[in-house]
């Protein structure tokens, strides 16, 4: 492989802002790379929720599976052209040195296998679970905690807790509800930040809610193996156990705070990065995409932000005379 080869675009993440981004870069006929740390690209559709129904993005009237957005959204930035490489994390974005005082230097893109020139780049880094380990499972090393579903048909006739109140956790919840004996979401607040539609159909499949609720203990049988949860109700202080073969932690989602610092880039105290209305960041030349941005962490809004800093990209590199 050529690592040094001029690009007109390199995007960061091949999740949906990624893909759609590249897309329309090529579309444009800009030469535009794909680099994605994954094995696989699709972003979270395909490794945190690759079955579930994916109900509020827009043509699909009846939903589509994530994995299968994702593999049209492959399919549709290769079509147009667009490179995509995986199993390649990157490391460092840094401006090159230039010879002419009239151009603007070009990015070199340090990856875990060597490191390429762009004219721009699009960060679509997304948001990762990050597992957060809750005080109640610092002494627990048994094998049923987890943080998100792989394969659905092991929880069959499982009695489920899920600790969490956003989209992954009702998401979840869903998806384990047509197998589990009896699934339970324990959320914090006195409301759940997921959608109200999401909620509505866990609670319609026989999902039990409890507001203003948290995991305060867990019991285990002699075999060492998850028994059970003790939970407060955090308004009143009374507690009660709720019987658990297994625990889901469904928080934790957040962009990779640590590599956004380490490169320069300007972070909220989300550890979303900065943009303006155009998603460029503070470092010329790189714009951002997606959920690494901290907005409506959508698809939807994914793609859109995608399409929008792909197309400034496009104005910056190729100046086209409607702009002039």
């Amino acid at each position: 492989m050529d690592y040094h080869s001029m690009y007109d675009v390199l995007i960061v993440g091949a999740g949906p802002a990624g893909l759609t981004a590249a897309a329309n870069t090529a579309h444009r006929g800009l030469k535009s790379l794909v680099i994605e740390k994954q094995s696989f690209p699709g972003g979270l559709p395909t490794l945190v929720y690759p079955d579930k129904i994916i109900r509020d993005h827009p043509g699909f009237p009846v939903g589509i599976l994530g994995k299968e957005l994702s593999r049209m959204l492959v399919i549709q930035a290769q079509n147009a052209g667009a490179q995509i490489r995986c199993d390649e994390e990157v490391v460092r974005i840094e401006r090159s040195a230039s010879s002419r005082e009239d151009e603007t230097p070009p990015l070199v893109v340090k990856t875990s296998l060597g490191e390429y020139q762009a004219k721009r780049v699009i960060l679509c880094t997304g948001s990762y679970n990050v597992p957060k380990k809750l005080e109640i499972l610092k002494n627990y090393t048994g094998p049923n905690v987890h943080y998100r579903v792989e394969v659905p048909s092991r929880f069959k006739g499982k009695e489920v807790v899920i600790v969490g109140g956003g989209d992954h956790a009702f998401d979840t919840a869903i998806q384990l509800s047509e197998v589990a004996a009896k699934t339970t979401v324990l959320v914090r607040e006195a409301y759940a930040k997921a959608k109200e539609s999401s909620v509505k159909l866990a609670q319609q499949m026989g999902v039990k809610v409890l507001y203003h609720t948290s995991p305060v203990k867990i019991s285990k049988k002699a075999s060492g193996l998850l028994q059970g949860v003790q939970v407060v109700d955090l308004e009143t202080g009374k507690t009660e156990s709720i019987r658990a073969d297994e625990l889901f932690i469904a928080i934790g989602f957040e962009p990779i705070r640590r590599f956004l610092e380490n490169n320069g880039f300007i972070v909220r105290e989300d550890g979303s990065i900065r943009v303006d209305q155009n998603l460029q960041t503070n470092i010329e030349g790189v714009f951002a995409a997606g959920d690494v941005t901290g907005e409506i962490k959508l698809i939807a809004t994914a793609c859109a932000e995608g399409i929008i800093a792909a197309i400034h990209a496009f104005e910056e590199i190729k100046k086209p005379y409607w702009l002039r």
